[in-house]
């Protein structure tokens, strides 16, 4: 039997991606071939403590202060104490940057298999995912050891935890090649395992989607685009706010609802954005599956707006919804999405030059709009791809085959 050990930071994980692929992954690992144990920092206890629950054993960390990565000594001892070492013990890590915590489970632990899952890149939210760039200062500078690149410490700090990992898992084929090209980590450490999700809809019929509609206070014909994720510049979100502007001079009729979490400064910075156009732009916050999942029944076109996606739960969600969708050609986006296929591509173009993503985005959702038999083509194709390469049976499979490949 194979002792799962995955380690989870609650608060973070009760509203972003991670805490959406943990749900997967529990779900994938319900076996008797596994005996799951959930190691969870910052819980809801004050003190360490360990219960059972639903045939998963939860060690519980109160609150730390600071990130729990800050605290390996500590937990290093906890783990010592509580798990021992054997060959058929299999450590998830979800969190970055986590070298220094590999090394340490290796170290006290060494007949023991760590998997590190890339859930984000560090240095795309610093350069707004651009690749070239990237690249460049790479090549530029590694060799200094003196640099102070923020570009290029995450870089060292990401290649460290590579190096120390046993296996580490891409979600997506531009991961895929980032890892063998600029890290030169051998294609024997790579798993390549796209997230699966559980199929979830809400309404079927005209009548489920009116009733909603009413609840929502929509009104029947507005036309409802949908973004979901941290309303961030790195999500795309302020260049989709931007085009809302170009798209209600040709069709007043349009409703904009971003789905999603954000803090105080985004919403006060967003809220300035959209002063003029308010009627037409909607802030949710941080909803439930459920509620998401309404606003998808309803929604007529979902829109990925980011500038880099290690993985799309939301663009996953839309198409199992059948949604036509407007995406960018953002790494990780790019790999979900083609072009009049499963999606209408707004195309980023130069960084420099904010406006042509902003027009791209405007256009594409125009053409979406104006176009009913290409919005039906969309979403037909979108669930194909769904049921082809996102579901969590996929998932499954490929999981299972890395676990027994250890």
């Amino acid at each position: 039997m194979k002792n799962i050990y995955i380690f989870d930071e609650y608060i973070s994980s009760q509203k972003n991606g991670i805490g959406t692929y943990l749900h997967q992954l529990l779900y994938c690992l319900k076996s008797p071939e596994y005996c799951i144990n959930l190691i969870v920092f910052n819980a809801n206890t004050k003190e360490f403590n360990i219960i059972k629950e639903n045939n998963t054993k939860k060690y519980l960390f109160p609150v730390m202060k600071g990130h729990f990565l800050h605290h390996v000594k500590v937990i290093d001892k906890f783990l010592r104490l509580y798990i021992q070492d054997d060959p058929n013990n299999i450590f998830f890590l979800n969190h970055s940057p986590c070298a220094d915590f590999i090394m340490s489970i290796k170290n006290t632990h060494p007949l023991s298999k760590v998997i590190f899952i890339i859930h984000d890149f560090g240095w795309t939210g610093l350069l707004l995912g651009n690749l070239k760039e990237y690249k460049r200062i790479i090549k530029q500078h590694k060799n200094f050891e003196t640099n102070d690149s923020p570009a290029l410490k995450v870089y060292n700090q990401e290649k460290s935890i590579y190096e120390v990992a046993d296996v580490i898992v891409c979600l997506s084929t531009d991961t895929y090649n980032i890892l063998q090209t600029i890290h030169q980590i051998p294609e024997n450490k790579i798993s390549l395992i796209p997230n699966g999700i559980r199929e979830f809809t809400i309404a079927k019929t005209k009548k489920d989607i009116a009733e909603i509609k009413d609840s929502f206070n929509i009104r029947n014909n507005e036309k409802i685009l949908v973004v979901v994720g941290r309303p961030t510049k790195q999500k795309g979100v302020f260049a989709l706010v931007d085009s809302m502007k170009l798209i209600l001079k040709e069709n007043k009729n349009v409703r904009l609802v971003i789905v999603g979490d954000a803090n105080e400064q985004r919403f006060r910075e967003l809220i300035k954005k959209t002063s003029l156009m308010a009627v037409s732009v909607s802030f949710t916050g941080l909803v439930d599956k459920s509620t998401l999942h309404k606003w998808l029944s309803i929604a007529d076109i979902g829109i990925i707006p980011s500038f880099y996606e290690q993985f799309g739960f939301a663009g996953v969600e839309m198409m199992m919804h059948g949604l036509p969708i407007v995406a960018s050609d953002g790494i990780g986006v790019r790999n979900m999405f083609e072009n009049n296929v499963n999606a209408i591509i707004a195309k980023i173009g130069h960084r420099n030059r904010p406006y042509e993503y902003v027009h791209n985005l405007a256009r594409s959702v125009l053409k979406l709009l104006n176009s009913p038999d290409l919005c039906d083509h969309l979403g037909r194709t979108g669930r194909t791809h769904y049921e082809e390469k996102y579901t969590i049976n996929n998932m499954k499979i490929n999981y299972k085959k890395l676990i027994e490949s250890l």
